[in-house]
């Protein structure tokens, strides 16, 4: 697992045991954790809830080389960055991993930190799976792991550790995987889109008639290209054809305006006639630790 690692880093110029911040849930204060901590060169942030800003600051003084974490707390952090005015120095990449990432959410971060933002894709089981190069692909990276996609879903098989075989375990996550024809890092074949969670996947206008939830993600991340507003959401259903649009700030064309934006998106993108209903509300309060949920289907 660390091989593998290390050779991601490596094609990027970074090496295990550079100073890492690492962006996460609150760090374990037992003594086994704080010797792999210091050992490994790392600290650990939790910028979120009470103390977020402090947190920041820390972390920037601290002149990591790369960061590496969930991709919410990393976009909360650099929106406290960017809102006191701070400016990191010295960093080479940010790393994202679990949770899906924008285009616009990846621009504003590297825009932030001045380093490129690079998404990892892997699992508690296998740790990487696949590792983003510079021209932007996920490629499947481990060697030692077959990947397939079956209706969307992916199965992972490793026949190679000694303890035990996983044989097409299924992960839970819904992707794409494409032959890029892209040699620069491990394999050509890589992941075209992260879809999220299978069981989180589908929104519904009535009970005849749904679609990927993933739509939300390019109505949300066409709104914040064409307004240069960048914001966490969650999306949320309860009744057909009813959506609750949670955001983490007020967009710049205030609740209305998003409102409006989403609504003729889906419609054209969807081709929908249908009635449907779409409500933005803010939520400036922290976030729970732990993987933030992009649609909670909630039917």
């Amino acid at each position: 697992m660390l091989a593998v690692r290390a050779y991601c880093y490596n094609k990027h110029g970074l090496k295990l045991g550079q100073r890492e911040a690492r962006v996460w849930g609150r760090a374990a204060n037992s003594l086994t954790a704080k010797i792999r901590d210091f050992l490994l060169n790392r600290k650990v942030f939790y910028p979120a809830e009470n103390g977020a800003e402090e947190t920041v600051e820390k972390l920037v003084k601290w002149s990591p080389e790369y960061l590496y974490g969930y991709t919410s707390l990393i976009l909360e952090a650099a929106q406290i960055a960017q809102k006191k005015g701070l400016k990191p120095r010295g960093v080479k990449a940010v790393i994202c991993t679990a949770e899906s990432i924008l285009p616009a959410q990846k621009k504003f971060i590297a825009e932030v930190f001045g380093a490129p933002v690079l998404e990892e894709y892997g699992s508690t089981e296998f740790d990487v799976i696949a590792f983003e190069c510079t021209s932007g692909h996920l490629h499947l990276v481990n060697p030692w792991l077959w990947v397939e996609v079956e209706e969307g879903a992916a199965l992972v098989t490793d026949v190679v550790r000694v303890s035990q075989n996983l044989i097409r375990y299924q992960l839970g996550d819904s992707i794409g995987i494409i032959n890029s024809g892209c040699g620069e890092l491990g394999s050509p074949w890589t992941i075209d889109e992260l879809r999220g969670r299978t069981i989180q996947q589908f929104a519904y206008i009535n009970p005849d008639q749904k679609f990927h939830a993933v739509v939300f993600g390019r109505a949300l991340n066409a709104y914040m290209d064409q307004t240069g507003d960048c914001f966490k959401f969650t999306i949320s259903q309860t009744d057909y054809g009813e959506f609750g649009v949670y955001v983490s700030k007020t967009p710049s064309l205030g609740r209305e305006g998003l409102e409006t934006f989403l609504k003729s998106d889906l419609q054209s993108r969807l081709l929908l006639r249908e009635h449907f209903k779409i409500r933005v509300e803010i939520y400036e309060g922290g976030m729970g630790e732990g993987k933030h949920t992009y649609f909670i289907q909630n039917l």
